[in-house]
This record gives C-alpha cells, structure tokens and sequence, in this order.
C-alpha cells in the first residue's frame, strides 16, 4: 500500500529505572498517563508488578511489585479495565503457563499502587487466562479462554456496579455449525451482540472470513460471514495474539501472529455490517503478544509484545497514532511538551512552590496540565 502510515515511537527519556519488555500484559490509558500490568519474559517468567508512562515527559514509573504491594502472580494473559481511579484485573496465569490461574478480581489504585481483591459474586467463571475481554458502559464482558489444555467460549458479563457476575452462553461443547472454544482472541461490543475475532486453540488458527457471534439476550452463537475489505478484495490472514481497541461500532485489530507469520498491519472490522477495511496505519515492527488501548482524547497507543515467533526478545517500545482530531488544547500541549524539555513535578510539593511550574502558570498554560507532570511520592517509589 503506497499510503500507508507507520506509527510514531515514543522516546523514553526514563533517567531511572524503566520496564523490561514484555508479553502477555496489559495496558490503559488516561490523557495523562499510560498504565501497564503484568506480562512475561522468559528471563524472568511472570512480571507481577504494574508501571506508568508519563506522556507528557516520557517517564516511566514503577506503581506496584509483588514483594510489596501484592500484585497479583496470577498476571499473564488476563483482562484489565480502567474503573475510575483503579484498575481492574481478572483471570490470567502464572508461569509455568497454567500452573497457576485465577477468576478473582483484583484493583490496583493508580496513585498508590496498592492492590485489594474485590469480592463479586453470581456466575464467577472458571480459572482461565487468554480471555477476550471488552468493557462497555456498566458491564465488562468475557469471552473464552483456555486451562492449557481445555479451550472455552464461554461468554460472562460482570455488572461493575454490584460486581456481580451472569453467565451468558455456559456450555463448552459445540456441535456441527457452532463456533470452537479458543483463546487470544479479541471481542467488539455491539446492539446486544459480542462479535470474537480470531484466536487459536491447541491446533487451529481461526480465521477472520467468518465470526463467532453471540446473542447476548437468547444466549445463542451463530458463525457470521464477513464482508472483505471493498477497495482490496481481501480479509485480514487469521491470527492470534493480536490486539485490538472499540471505537463506537468499529473494532480495530492490530497486528498478531498465524503460524509463523507476525503481522504490523492494522484493520478495522465495522460491526454492524462485518465489513473489513484494512487502515492506512502500519505498526513500525512486526508484533504479536502486545496490547493496544485508546486515550480519552483520541489517540491510539501499542506497548510491549514480541515480533518474532519464538523469539526471546520482547519489545519495549510505545507506539501511538491520531485516529481522531485532538481538541486544540490538547493539540497545543503536545506540540509544547514535545519540543521543551520538562521537570517532573514532585508530587508531595505543591505546584507553586516549583520555578518551572510558576513559569507555566505565568505563561498561561492551565493547571490541570500541569498537574500532568506530577511524579509519584518518594515513598511510593521503586527502584
């Protein structure tokens, strides 16, 4: 494709400690920070510990590890959602893969880095890791996943409010036309519909010509044929391990891996009609194992992963695209925080005791902005 457009790296300008790469993990996105948890490298198996990247400066900070803050072990291939001021995780596995599993939800405060197991309660399902996961509104939804040797499509709801749990289609065995269990698969959220795409069970995988859609209301799946992207003909390659991100009715799938095949290509599945279009958008490097979330103001941004199968290296790199107009605020403070150098923000110091933060405020350049270069307290701290 002649028009297409790679993704641009974000440098990290971490003077300190800074996060090993990574598979497996999981990451969320505020306008201000860039939040991850979990994953796996095979020098040091499960990474049970959650960092942040500041945006605006390029830093990165160590919110939680496992001696301190009980970070969960269990924190490889699971599912993670932002809930105001926490993150929620759920399932996921330890190393050895499957050794060790989970279904409890665990939350991480994003300003201390401290966990708590939340209760729930109703159809909790089963200890799984590799689940396809999409929160929308007041309900995260679950989809699949594997024990290592069993391969699931149950589909659960988890009402956020009362963090309550209902099972939405049970049953593990399917028969004639309907859809096999799998797992690294992803899922889009639409008019009562859970739309999976792709995913791998122990010798399959599946192809994205057609979808596994469930009626959220009747409990049924059914395979639906999708249409090919008009202007090429063609249909993403199957694949796994891929990552994706819901915008409205649209679900963008980004990169993943078939066989011993990588891709960098990003397409996008419109849901409503399940019409592929394959975007001008290519990932700088092959990957597959990464994650990819959405900032509130319209960016797109791809972390960790590994770009070849069974490679032993493990990305670090932070990617990020437009995929909508910024509001010009926002558009001002990028175009500024690129090209000045800053001084993160003590947290425990207030923002007019800091020169460069009056400088700031003097020059016009709102508060809240500014609170975007505050560190963590020194005693939250990591090395």
């Amino acid at each position: 494709m002649n028009s297409e457009v790679i993704m641009e790296a974000i440098p990290n300008w971490s003077a300190g400690s800074y996060p090993v790469g990574r598979s497996g993990h999981r990451i969320s996105c505020t306008d201000s920070f860039l939040y991850t948890v979990g994953g796996f490298h095979p020098s040091t198996g499960a990474l049970a510990e959650a960092w942040r990247l500041n945006i605006s400066t390029g830093e990165w900070e160590q919110l939680s590890n496992s001696e301190d803050d009980g970070t969960p072990s269990t924190c490889i291939s699971h599912c993670m959602a932002s809930l105001g001021q926490e993150l929620l995780i759920f399932g996921g596995t330890s190393y050895p893969f499957g050794s060790a599993m989970s279904n409890e939800i665990h939350a991480c405060d994003k300003a201390t880095g401290k966990w708590r197991v939340v209760p729930s309660e109703g159809d909790i399902p089963q200890e799984m890791y590799g689940q396809a996961f999409r929160r929308m509104g007041d309900y995260i939804y679950t989809v699949g996943g594997t024990s290592g040797y069993h391969f699931s499509l149950q589909a659960h709801a988890l009402h956020l409010p009362t963090m309550t749990w209902s099972c939405l289609a049970s049953s593990d065995l399917y028969k004639g036309n309907e859809p096999s269990g799998r797992y690294k698969a992803e899922i889009g959220v639409v008019l009562g519909r859970i739309v999976v795409v792709g995913g791998s069970s122990a010798d399959i995988v599946f192809p994205l010509d057609e979808v596994p859609v469930l009626d959220i209301e009747q409990g049924k799946w059914s395979l639906k044929s999708t249409k090919p992207d008009p202007r090429f003909h063609a249909y993403p390659s199957p694949r796994k391990c891929h990552a994706s991100v819901q915008r409205g009715a649209d679900l963008y799938v980004i990169g993943g891996a078939s066989g011993d095949e990588v891709f960098d290509d990003i397409w996008k599945l419109d849901l409503l009609t399940l019409t592929w279009s394959r975007t001008c958008l290519v990932l700088p490097v092959p990957l597959y194992f990464h994650d990819a979330a959405f900032s509130p103001n319209g960016s797109l941004f791809v972390y960790g992963g590994s770009t070849a199968v069974g490679s032993s290296e493990r990305s670090t790199a932070v990617f990020r695209a437009r995929l909508q107009a910024p509001p010009l605020l926002e558009a001002a403070w990028e175009a500024f925080a690129t090209n000045c150098s800053f001084d993160s923000v003590e947290e425990e110091q207030p923002l007019d005791s800091r020169t460069q933060s009056l400088e700031l405020l003097a020059a016009g350049v709102p508060r809240r902005l500014i609170q975007r270069l505050r560190k963590l307290p020194k005693e939250r701290r990591h090395q």
